[in-house]
């Protein structure tokens, strides 16, 4: 079985951006807990492009961001992984990255299990995010690789309309 590892980024992206609009439509912009759990999975993301890239990886100390900040910095990374996913072919996802935040032995991985790591990563946080929102009030919303293979693999919109 043959899934791309474009494919899983471009759902990742879609369905970060259903959680967005969600989100921003819940009212709940400022509800701590998902600032920070969305905070950690974009500076996660964000960590990866740059191990990705071979730049260094940092998880800075910073005051939480606020909603706005978050969506634009994940659907920056999302652009940026877009990007660099777009040129990669079967020896570039073959090479190996050392993973610098793992403790010894070092985690050194293929490339393309490094991206497959930043979308199970990004779906486990989304699930816990989409789960507060739902807890807060806010409709369901199903994000399932599956919906998004039914609906045609459709473009992420990121902006409620």
């Amino acid at each position: 079985m043959a899934v791309s590892v474009q494919d899983l980024l471009k759902h990742q992206e879609w369905a970060d951006a259903v959680f967005f609009r969600a989100w921003e439509t819940s009212g709940a912009q400022v509800d701590t807990d998902l600032r920070a759990r969305m905070d950690h999975a974009v500076v996660t993301m964000e960590a990866f492009l740059a191990v990705l890239r071979g730049d260094p990886a940092a998880f800075p100390e910073r005051p939480l961001p606020d909603f706005e900040a978050l969506q634009a910095r994940c659907l920056a990374g999302h652009r940026a992984l877009g990007l660099l996913v777009a040129g990669l072919d079967e020896s570039a996802l073959a090479r190996l990255v050392h993973i610098p935040w793992f403790p010894e032995p070092p985690c050194i991985v293929p490339v393309a299990d490094a991206l497959l790591q930043v979308c199970l990563h990004g779906q486990h946080h989304r699930g816990q995010c989409l789960a507060r929102l739902r807890a807060l009030g806010a409709a369901p919303k199903n994000v399932d690789y599956l919906i998004w293979l039914w609906r045609q693999k459709p473009e992420p919109r990121w902006a409620v309309s």
